[in-house]
């Protein structure tokens, strides 16, 4: 066969996985490169709160924090419920702390542990009430030259007032309002306003935190590394010989290219989250690509092609749950992390009723709202708030009542966060029963008072209790709805990008439907089945294990005697 161009390892994707595993072939000696479908590199981890979750991790160490691979393995043992690859999750507990390691030793890759962010089930066995969960440290994207124009930013989900970045540790006293969070604000906006090299090139801040962060500090290593990137470059067919996977065939600004990969094609290329006829025909209704927030691109490529030489798949009816906002009128889109924890709102169905523990892990609340669904109407659900909430607490690209009243809140978000100065009338204007509302209300209140909610069990787990900053009473996490006027907002089950694809084994390879390795095809991140299975350990828990079998997958194809 005529080549076009030829490599050792052929990576396709940008994302983290992506750019993990071309990091590490490269340092094997490899050649390698790195092909994207977009335009801009990055993927949904770009988009991303850039936070990788990694048991018995360096930074942990660094603080004197105690953690070890047995009790990581313990903890997803427990939480996957026998459901999920033995190997895999061994694989992972092993490999993700010296992948991380390895990063921080050789790369531009810097990583801070929150260590207060506790893991999503931190009581079971093996859970961690923080330390696992790691974001990269700021960076300052200037130093990418030209190339930060093309990286992939997600202007609603990264910034704060559309222009400033804060860290994921930040957070919580921001959120907050006390004079620390006022002064974090205060010199995040100095900051930006006297980076004048950057002020120069326009609005677009440069000191990148979360996503923005992990992909620029690993682009920067590929650039040192002279690790070519060609964007606007899909991925056709996979080329195979005797079965083995030896090159692919692309597209690339247009044209047709064969470009051999003699020691294995990696498949980081995302999920299927934008690809409607996809999840109609493996996910439950309603469903389609309105409520992601994963990254454009994600059309489930890989899956199809995979398919295509007889890859077997998994977890396709499954995603990485999480309930979002939507504002039709300007495309926002956000995933709800914090409004949903915070002490005196709570979600209802059309019943007006609770069905769940509203601070529970997002990828559990997803689950939730589609269950309760089956019963009752509940797509969408709505978060019910009061004038106490409303006061102290941002909801969506609405900040508190303290910083923006009601008359400077804009007509368009106005129609979106319905309004009333009675539940009952608040019920009316949002289509839920006002008798249900309202009993549940009072059977709400009455928790709250008492500190125990005898229905869901909210405010039991510290994983609930991680946002409840400004709550009073003996449950952190619960307050009565006592105080008009009233406020409601829609929630629907939106997803980070769907986690069902392309079987894999411990090495990151890929497995066919016969149960055979597909020799020279390995694949990481959400274009795969997944190592977590159905559940979700902790923040990063998408992230981590993306870079982990990306790092695994190239240390495999160079060691690998099957050279093409």
């Amino acid at each position: 066969m005529t080549w076009d161009h030829s490599v050792d390892f052929l990576v396709v994707g940008s994302g983290g996985g992506g750019m993990t595993a071309a990091i590490r072939a490269h340092d094997l000696g490899m050649d390698t490169l790195l092909i994207e479908k977009a335009p801009v590199y990055g993927g949904s981890t770009a988009w991303s709160g850039g936070v990788i979750w990694v048991p018995d991790n360096t930074c942990m160490s660094a603080l004197g924090m105690q953690d070890s691979q047995e009790e990581g393995l313990a903890y997803l043992e427990k939480i996957t419920e026998g459901k999920a690859n033995s190997a895999q999750l061994r694989a992972y507990v092993a490999e993700a702390p010296r992948m991380m390691k390895y990063l921080e030793q050789n790369t531009y890759l810097q990583f801070i542990s929150i260590e207060d962010y506790p893991d999503y089930y931190p009581e079971l066995k093996g859970g961690k009430f923080g330390g696992r969960s790691c974001e990269p440290k700021r960076f300052d994207a200037l130093r990418l030259g030209d190339e930060f124009n093309k990286q992939n930013l997600h202007e609603y989900s990264y910034y704060i007032f559309g222009f400033l970045t804060t860290l994921a540790r930040e957070g919580k006293p921001m959120m907050k309002g006390s004079l620390a969070g006022y002064g974090l604000l205060l010199w995040e906006t100095l900051t930006y306003l006297f980076n004048i090299p950057a002020r120069l090139r326009g609005r677009r801040n440069t000191r990148l935190t979360l996503g923005g962060a992990i992909v620029a500090r690993a682009r920067l290593s590929l650039m040192d590394r002279k690790v070519p990137l060609w964007l606007n470059t899909s991925l056709i067919e996979l080329i195979t010989e005797e079965g083995k996977v030896v090159g692919v065939l692309v597209e690339k600004d247009g044209k047709l290219m064969r470009i051999q990969a003699r020691r294995g094609v990696l498949l980081a290329m995302g999920g299927f989250e934008q690809n409607e006829a996809l999840r109609e025909k493996y996910q439950q209704a309603p469903t389609g690509n309105a409520w992601t927030a994963g990254a454009k691109s994600n059309t489930g490529d890989a899956i199809a092609i995979g398919e295509k030489i007889g890859a077997d798949l998994g977890l396709m009816d499954d995603a990485w749950w999480s309930p979002v906002f939507k504002i039709p009128e300007d495309g926002y889109l956000r995933l709800v992390i914090f409004e949903k924890n915070l002490p005196g709102g709570i979600i209802v169905n059309k019943k007006g009723a609770r069905f769940m523990n509203e601070a529970a892990p997002y990828n559990d609340i997803g689950k939730a709202i589609y269950a309760a669904h089956q019963q009752s109407p509940c797509i969408p659900a709505y978060l019910v708030f009061d004038r106490t909430y409303r006061n102290k607490y941002p909801v969506g690209k609405v900040f508190p009542g303290r910083n923006q009243p009601d008359w400077m809140v804009p007509k368009y978000l106005k129609n979106w966060m319905q309004k009333d100065k009675t539940l009952s009338g608040l019920a009316k204007k949002i289509g839920v029963d006002a008798e249900g509302l309202l009993h549940t209300v009072d059977r709400f209140n009455e928790y709250a008072r008492a500190g125990i909610d005898a229905d869901f069990h909210r405010g039991e787990s510290a994983q609930d209790r991680y946002y409840t900053l400004l709550s009073e009473g003996p449950n952190p996490s619960l307050a009565p709805l006592e105080r008009g006027p009233y406020y409601a907002v829609p929630v629907w089950p939106g997803d980070l990008g769907t986690k069902g694809g392309l079987k894999t084994d411990e090495k990151a390879r890929v497995i066919s439907k016969q149960g055979d390795v597909v020799e020279g095809l390995y694949a990481t991140g959400n274009c795969t089945a997944v190592v977590m299975g159905h559940t979700y350990p902790g923040a990063g828990g998408t992230i981590g294990p993306s870079m982990t079998f990306g790092f695994i997958a190239a240390e495999h194809a160079a060691q690998s005697e099957n050279v093409g």
